[in-house]
């Protein structure tokens, strides 16, 4: 019997939308599809080992800084990280090393500012605030007693923050994935030193930040929690190989799709920077190979010239932007 056409790159629940990046805390079958490239493994396993038995979080707070290149997998190890402090929460649970109701809880406010003028710094923080305190009440995440408590000051971030450790329900710890810092800088301080506190997980990503200025934040922050900075980079050799042979080898038993010739990997290799411009690529040539209807037989394989059929007939000209 025949299989179906299969286009073996977009992520399990999300047939319909490829560019969506990995998001495990969301969806646990996304946690087996992280591969090793642009060395955000090596950055995870870092974070894993500073959090540690999470004492640091849970009695003082803790921020992430996540910095790279735009499409090189920031929001994914952010994702990452994220749903890693939940299933340490639940292990030590289970384990008895914290009480029998804690939980971890993620709140992604990452596209909770409205579109428009540049706001300050201050306006952003309130409404980011503001949107922090209704999703937790509609997760039912702060005691009761906090909540009417807390209600009227709920857009004041300097009356909710330092309260916020305290009024969360018995034993949640939550991590909150904040909007990309507006005057970044002066703004990831200010989330690290007066608004951190016992049970909360900051999480920013930025593309904007070089080296140098993660660096000058650890330093003034040096007196209080420094952030935990985290950067994924551009693709490495073999990490487009990597890619490729790992999404190709999962989905044999459901569908057909042909295999990838080498000298289509290589010419990706040399091409794509990051691994979105790798995903779109790879995604984008299987629909347009099976959109001219061309076969999927074991013996058929992509070609350069398939990659190249796609740049050409897709809506933008991307292999003639990065020349």
């Amino acid at each position: 019997m025949t299989k179906p056409w299969l286009n073996p790159f977009p992520l399990p629940g999300w047939p319909r939308t490829p560019m969506r990046p990995l998001c495990p805390w969301k969806n646990a079958g996304h946690r087996d599809f992280y591969v090793q490239v642009d060395d955000a493994d090596f950055q995870f396993d870092d974070f894993t080992q500073q959090m540690g038995d999470l004492s640091a979080l849970l009695s003082e707070g803790r921020l992430v800084l996540v910095t790279g290149e735009s499409g090189c997998g920031k929001t994914a190890l952010a994702h990452r990280c994220a749903d890693w402090v939940v299933q340490e929460v639940d292990r030590r649970r289970e384990d008895r090393e914290l009480g029998p109701n804690a939980r971890g809880l993620v709140l992604d406010l990452t596209g909770c500012l409205p579109d428009g003028p540049a706001q300050s710094i201050e306006h952003r923080a309130a409404h980011v605030c503001d949107e922090l305190f209704g999703r937790l009440v509609d997760n039912e995440a702060l005691r009761p007693q906090a909540v009417e408590q807390l209600s009227p000051d709920r857009d004041t971030p300097r009356r909710i923050y330092p309260r916020l450790g305290a009024a969360l329900a018995e034993d949640l710890v939550l991590v909150v994935l904040l909007p990309t810092p507006g005057e970044l800088a002066a703004e990831v301080i200010q989330y690290a030193r007066a608004f951190a506190g016992p049970k909360v997980l900051f999480v920013a990503e930025s593309d904007m930040l070089d080296p140098d200025e993660v660096a000058d934040i650890v330093l003034q922050l040096e007196a209080w929690v420094p952030p935990l900075a985290l950067h994924v980079g551009a693709l490495r050799e073999g990490d487009a190989r990597r890619f490729v042979e790992d999404r190709l080898q999962r989905h044999s038993k459901v569908g057909g799709y042909p295999r990838m010739s080498d000298e289509a990997i290589d010419f990706l290799t040399g091409w794509a920077r990051s691994v979105a411009q790798l995903q779109r690529t790879l995604h984008g040539t299987y629909e347009s190979r099976r959109g001219r209807g061309l076969s999927c037989g074991e013996g058929d394989v992509v070609t350069v010239d398939d990659i190249v059929a796609f740049f050409n007939n897709g809506s933008r000209n991307e292999l003639g932007k990065q020349r």
